[in-house]
């Protein structure tokens, strides 16, 4: 995956049936499921994760992964449109941008092991996965 993919989409349903629809399974698999609210649960076939931020029915930001995959953060932003709603939906992988920042650092002279960062958030997503 690359560091960053974004996509924008228009559902012609109003932002609050598209925000209660982020909770029922159909958008990410048959045994999907997103506990709407900040640490609440992501299920997705093998993949599972947490809720990172709630603002209710303006933004998600959740975190997940596969097996033996590194996590991906997920943002769904989503804004009233003529046409219905518009969703912004932003994947990252800031882990490995942080890490790769960490090893520049590293390995441009500066002392320290794997970087404070990259350790803090090897912890976090260790802890909620």
């Amino acid at each position: 995956m690359e560091e960053l993919v974004e996509r924008d989409l228009i559902v012609p349903d109003g932002i609050d049936e598209v925000w209660t629809s982020l909770a029922e399974p159909g958008w990410l698999g048959e045994d999907a499921a997103i506990d709407l609210r900040e640490a609440g649960d992501v299920n997705a076939g093998e993949r599972t994760g947490f809720v990172e931020e709630v603002e209710a029915p303006h933004r998600l930001a959740f975190w997940w992964s596969a097996p033996g995959e590194e996590a991906t953060r997920v943002e769904l932003d989503l804004t009233e449109d003529e046409a219905g709603t518009h969703i912004r939906v932003t994947e990252s992988r800031p882990l490995a941008i942080l890490d790769g920042r960490d090893l520049a650092i590293e390995f441009g002279g500066m002392s320290g092991g794997a970087g404070p960062v990259a350790s803090a958030g090897g912890m976090l997503a260790g802890a909620a996965l």
